[in-house]
């Protein structure tokens, strides 16, 4: 066992290490060693263990003779017999010989959502929607044990007194029926429904509640606390081990509604024999002086009327005796709404919407025991022969497990989809085989994401890890593991499987290729006094020089094959012929501020290009590239010109002028007298549009004395040219 444990780890190493430089003409390597990979898959009379294992799962036979939409409970008495509540309609059957069901009983309810036995061999029948409790006496007699005041009787379990406790909604009361039939109300919660009842050896009561998620813990005098309050709104069934640890399932995260009350008469009365029980079924039970074995588990509604999936995780939590609470099972977009403990502490869980059966060991390791076509696994119970039943629903139907495995077994894989035409490598896998028990891998691989006509056949088997892998060229493959055993007592088990390909190179593409100065040039036009100004989003004046120079080259850029990519900006003047390179880095997505503070005014090109060479030998890289539109590098000032001053009779000064670029246009005018505020001005003609703008200024009226304005004017690439007029205002 040491040997195969540091075998499989240094596989696992290799093939991590191998496929750490799966990159362009590197051959890539496709591993499934987890429980939650080979979970992609599809099984077959397999098993997927928690611990990344695949093994024969055991023998699964379906129950013949149940004909209801819905299998709602089980139980099972002291001489091992099995008993199955259906519905609709609400009928009893009993298991015969471990493979036909016979109908015991057939009740004028929709449902028996409940069974209980007692250590005298009489069966309760727990039906809604009308709350009746029938019993059958160990002769096959049938008659009315009680009628409760409520709609749905969840559960039921009995004392070493053979008093019979009902878990019951939508009132969440929990009832104690005497062994002669006379109820009482034994302990009211503010909860809707009690879903679950059990009782241990010392007639101490645990029930699981909803919405609330709690699980009371009621002495047999009636004095309750509360154990755990989950934070799940759902405690949906209970069960206990032999050294008292108590194990919850939740079932929340989507709405449930519980069947629509249809019959209409009144409930028959306590006492009253049912005159549909069939005859000649009774059944020979000798008193027992022990308690009995049983388990149950029902949905708080028809499947049928489950809203949704479940949108969080539910859970098994595991209870000591000392009150320590852990997690020892989740579960993604399911009801966990069955369990049941075998002679061995082995756990059993059953659950819908996700169907499953899984099973859990002492040591916590989880396994996966069966798909079920199904969409609910309702209920299962595990009997003194370590044999394990479950109901589903809809369509209901009784399946057996049985202790020993199947004879063969298949796990078929996901589809790995490599992205492009890939070359097959080799084939190897991790296994145990004990004698009489082998492991045999194929592989079909295809064009399409799902597997069609269009696909390969199923290769020969490969019979030993390390093979070939004979499957044509394609992009997607996909393997298949056959376990078989000769041995119904021993499995071989699949713990890992690899697979390399060497995927076709391709070019890298080139996303986004964008050149941006840091004060941007795209202006938004307001109207002002009826006159239109553009303004610069950003005031270019509150830049340093050098920062108005810097323009923004920004690239993104992928790689099919996620080789590492080298990326090349170059540059050259609108009227040069050689590129000269600015950059040169491996970013996929990147940044890069570009100087232009000591280049010559004028028309510039700016060239990307990205190659996968560093994962790709010379002749085979291949590359990409792209030219910006050009950029005008425009570092020189405005010139403001041709400057006059003309007083006014009111004391005003009206000061003309003009400004100009040799590139770009003059987007904003500014003065200010004396160090005051700043004041926008405007062109002659309106709109700021042009490289040459004449403008004229008025300002307010003006004191007698000296006065200078000086004049800002600003071009779209953010530089400011300045100048002066000196006023002089006589008395």
């Amino acid at each position: 066992m040491k040997d195969f444990l540091v075998l499989k780890l240094f596989m696992v190493f290799f093939f991590i290490l191998l496929s750490s430089h799966a990159d362009g003409a590197t051959t890539a390597t496709w591993i499934q060693s987890k429980e939650s990979e080979f979970n992609k898959g599809i099984t077959q009379n397999v098993s997927i263990h928690s611990t990344g294992e695949i093994q024969l799962s055991p023998r699964i036979e379906e129950i013949s003779g149940i004909k209801s939409a819905f299998i709602w409970s089980m139980a099972t008495d002291a001489q091992n017999q099995v008993f199955v509540g259906t519905g609709d309609p609400g009928t009893v059957h009993l298991i015969k010989n471990g493979s036909e069901a016979v109908e015991l009983f057939k009740s004028p309810e929709l449902y028996v959502q409940s069974l209980a036995t007692d250590a005298y061999g009489n069966l309760y029948v727990g039906t809604s929607p009308r709350g009746v409790i029938y019993k059958i006496n160990n002769r096959g007699e049938a008659s009315v044990f009680c009628s409760l005041p409520v709609s749905y009787i969840w559960d039921m379990a009995t004392d070493s007194n053979s008093n019979l406790f009902a878990a019951t909604g939508n009132g969440g009361i929990l009832f104690k029926i005497s062994p002669d039939g006379i109820p009482e109300i034994f302990f009211d919660t503010t909860e809707t429904n009690l879903l679950d009842v059990l009782l241990d050896q010392d007639n101490t009561i645990y029930v699981g509640t909803e919405p609330n998620g709690l699980i009371y813990r009621i002495a047999p005098s009636g004095q309750a606390q509360i154990l755990y309050d989950a934070n799940e709104s759902e405690i949906h069934c209970l069960a206990m081990d032999l050294l008292g640890n108590v194990y919850a399932g939740t079932a929340s995260g989507a709405q449930a509604q519980v069947p629509a009350a249809a019959i209409t008469q009144p409930a028959p009365q306590a006492g009253s024999v049912a005159p549909v029980l069939k005859e000649g079924l009774a059944w020979d039970l000798q008193p027992v002086p022990m308690a009995v074995q049983r388990s149950v588990s029902r949905d708080i509604g028809a499947p049928s009327k489950v809203a949704g999936v479940p949108n969080i995780p539910n859970y098994i939590y595991k209870i000591t005796r000392e009150g320590l609470v852990k997690k020892m099972f989740e579960i993604d977009q399911a009801f966990i709404l069955g369990m049941s403990l075998d002679k061995q502490n082995n756990l059993y869980a059953v659950t819908a919407n996700n169907s499953g059966i899984y099973k859990i060991n002492q040591n916590e390791i989880s396994s996966s025991l069966a798909n079920v076509e199904e969409v609910q696994v309702l209920c299962c119970l595990s009997t003194q022969n370590d044999e394990v039943y479950i109901g589903t629903g809809n369509v209901g139907k009784v399946c057996k497990i049985s202790p020993s495995y199947a004879k063969e077994g298949t796990f078929l894989s996901n589809v790995l989809d490599t992205a492009t035409l890939s070359n097959w490598g080799c084939i190897s896998w991790t296994s145990k085989q004990p004698e009489g028990t082998r492991v045999i891998l194929a592989t079909r691989s295809g064009n399409c994401e799902k597997p069609d006509v269009t696909w390969d056949n199923w290769s020969p088997p490969y019979l030993s890890p390390g093979r070939k892998i004979t499957s044509r060229p394609a992009r997607f493959i996909q393997y298949k593991a056959i376990l078989e055993t000769t041995n119904t007592e021993t499995t071989p088990s699949l713990n890992t499987v690899s697979l390399s390909y060497l995927p076709k190179n391709h070019p890298p593409a080139i996303i986004s290729f964008t050149i941006e100065k840091d004060v941007p040039s795209s202006q938004k036009s307001s109207k002002t006094n009826g006159k239109v100004e553009i303004k610069p989003q950003t005031p270019a004046g509150q830049k340093p020089h050098y920062q108005i120079a810097q323009k923004s080259i920004q690239w993104e850029v992928e790689d099919q094959n996620n080789d590492t990519v080298q990326v090349v900006v170059y540059y050259k003047g609108g009227d040069e012929k050689a590129w000269k390179i600015i950059d040169k880095n491996t970013q996929k997505k990147g940044t890069y501020a570009w100087d232009t503070l000591r280049l010559p005014d004028g028309e510039y090109y700016i060239k990307l290009v990205v190659s996968d060479e560093p994962d790709n030998p010379p002749e085979t890289a291949l590359s990409a590239e792209n030219t910006a539109p050009p950029v005008v590098v425009d570092n020189s000032r405005p010139v403001i010109q041709s400057l006059s001053t003309m007083d006014k009779a009111d004391g005003r000064c009206v000061v003309s002028g003009s400004a100009k670029d040799d590139r770009s246009s003059i987007v904003k005018i500014q003065y200010t007298a004396d160090g005051q505020e700043w004041i926008s001005a405007y062109p002659v003609d309106g709109v700021f549009d042009s490289t040459e703008e004449a403008f004229q200024i008025t300002t307010k009226p003006l004191a007698p004395g000296d006065y200078t304005l000086i004049i800002n004017a600003f071009d779209g690439e953010g530089n400011i040219g300045a100048e002066k007029v000196m006023i002089e205002k006589n008395k």
